[in-house]
């Protein structure tokens, strides 16, 4: 659950209760250095820009790299628009569109992030030349944990986070209540084959890495590679699902070399 990190919580809502309609929205935006292609960051479930701090400043000193709040997340107005993936991905086109870049993006997700950018180069492949993710949620992971415990135990457990995320700002509820028919929507687009892709895998234990979640989440990482030679998977245990926080340094290299290589 992303909302037990404390670091993604230092900056959270201060715009709760402040709903603008959505063709006034302007993002609460950071923009870094110059260079193609353009970084773009986005950030897990309910996750403020300030979590990709030390990755941005050391990326943009040789590209340019924007991060931002969504709505109703950090510093940006709430909205009464539902969280669904079709207007998230908008929402990211038109981060896009205001701050002009026309040019090559590279879509850098964290989580939920991961899948809001792969569904946008699903829906805009013509500006999208790469996608670095970041312990990225796979959309048939809570599927396939719910099912091989018993019934009431799985109840038990999505009760459980859906009241944790009930006591969170009204921005990062409204995410967390589309997170299930994301997952079903993502099962439809899988990862494409042509454009570059390394993603980052966190498998350290914890209340919902236990031994058996975890052999669970390596099949699905691997059923993400099958057939797929553009995708390339790294994993550590060093770090938790804030990997880009735990091991800045590794993600670092990692995705300079990345970038590199596209040139």
């Amino acid at each position: 659950m992303n909302t037990n990190n404390k670091n993604a919580r230092d900056h959270y809502l201060k715009t709760e209760g402040k709903i603008e309609t959505d063709d006034t929205i302007k993002f609460n935006t950071l923009i870094k250095g110059t260079g193609s292609p353009t970084i773009v960051f986005e950030s897990g479930l309910g996750t403020p820009l300030n979590n990709w701090d030390s990755i941005q400043t050391r990326i943009s000193d040789n590209y340019k790299t924007i991060s931002y709040d969504r709505k109703g997340i950090g510093e940006s107005p709430a909205t009464d628009n539902p969280r669904t993936i079709e207007n998230l991905v908008n929402d990211l086109d038109n981060l896009i569109s205001q701050n002009k870049i026309d040019g090559p993006i590279i879509l850098v997700g964290h989580s939920l992030g991961g899948h809001i950018v792969r569904k946008y180069q699903q829906s805009f492949p013509s500006k999208v030349v790469g996608l670095f993710l970041i312990d990225p949620t796979n959309e048939y992971v809570y599927e396939e944990v719910f099912k091989q415990m018993p019934p009431e135990s799985a109840d038990s457990m999505k009760t459980a986070w859906d009241n944790s995320y009930n006591k969170q700002p009204i921005g990062v509820y409204n995410e967390w209540k589309e997170v299930y028919n994301i997952d079903k929507i993502m099962r439809k687009n899988p990862l494409p084959t042509n454009i570059p892709i390394t993603i980052l895998v966190s498998y350290q234990g914890n209340n919902f890495n236990t031994k058996k979640n975890i052999q669970i989440r390596k099949k699905l990482s691997s059923d993400w590679k099958r057939d797929k030679p553009n995708v390339k998977i790294l994993s550590t245990t060093n770090s938790g699902h804030y990997i880009h926080l735990g091991e800045p340094e590794w993600v670092i290299t990692e995705l300079e070399a990345y970038l590199k290589n596209l040139k």
